[in-house]
């Protein structure tokens, strides 16, 4: 499992991005059946179309992808998308498709719906979907802690993931210690979000270990014990110097006191709500 994936959802273009990360060295990348539809973003058949592109063999590249379910933000969470496993294998065979693979590495439920037993329905979906050799782990992302609690109470297989929004401005402390305890993966996305570009202490923090702020940004993702997906935008020219940056991350070290500093200038998010922003 990649640490820092190239994320592809809200404004991130893919056909041009992936062969920028791909050359940076990026190895991970994130998408979901309703980017580029529902949700703004990279199509997966855009995705497949870089990657076929620049040829990255298969088994060098790890995929989460994600499949419509739980609440429907765009219907003011009126919806519950996917009632039982039977759509969720269902979802997860189109992923591929879109994706021209015969499995991905990872499968996410996108979001969770308010009703328990319909979560556990689409678990048991993805759980099929594990068993059946077409995505190698399974996971789940906006689930906040109770219903995560709940979930892990009738799930066979435990979620390998829960992927939230966590930046420097919105911090997960509580959902990190949660899913630390269950030996669940927190993975961020929106990391960049926030990032306090203008803050003279943090920009001193940067000066200091010659890297960029938003690299401190992303440090902090990191030694907080997260991964994270990250796009690069959609400024094509822009594209390989910002992949090549969110990709070195792994010189330098945070002292604790800079660490405080960075948590100094958000906010945490209370009762491991898990933010949503997808």
């Amino acid at each position: 499992m990649t640490r820092v994936n190239l994320g592809t959802c809200c404004g991130s273009e893919v056909e041009k991005a992936f062969p920028a990360w791909w050359a940076a060295g990026g190895r991970g990348v994130d998408t979901a059946l309703d980017y580029g539809k529902e949700v703004p973003g990279g199509k997966e058949s855009e995705l497949s179309a870089a990657i076929a592109k620049v040829g990255a063999p298969r088994d060098r590249l790890f995929i989460t992808t994600k499949i419509r379910a739980g609440l429907d933000i765009l219907h003011g969470l009126k919806f519950c998308i996917g009632l039982d496993a039977d759509y969720a294998v269902t979802a997860v065979k189109a992923n591929l498709a879109q994706l021209n693979v015969s499995q991905v590495d990872l499968v996410l439920l996108h979001a969770p719906c308010y009703s328990d037993q319909v979560n556990a329905k689409l678990w048991q979906g993805l759980e099929q979907a594990l068993s059946q050799n077409l995505t190698r782990a399974i996971g789940v992302s906006n689930y906040p802690k109770k219903q995560l609690a709940a979930l892990l109470a009738v799930a066979k297989t435990k979620p390998a993931i829960n992927q939230c929004q966590m930046s420097v401005a919105q911090q997960e402390e509580e959902m990190l210690q949660f899913c630390a305890e269950q030996g669940i993966v927190f993975e961020a996305y929106a990391a960049m979000r926030g990032c306090p570009f203008d803050n003279i202490q943090v920009q001193s923090i940067a000066a200091a270990h010659s890297v960029g702020v938003a690299q401190v940004c992303l440090r902090w993702v990191l030694q907080k014990g997260a991964i994270m997906a990250i796009g690069l935008g959609s400024n094509a020219t822009r594209m390989p110097s910002y992949a090549k940056a969110n990709l070195d991350l792994y010189g330098f070290e945070l002292s604790a006191n800079e660490m405080a500093t960075l948590d100094a200038t958000g906010s945490p998010i209370r009762g491991g709500s898990c933010a949503q922003g997808y």
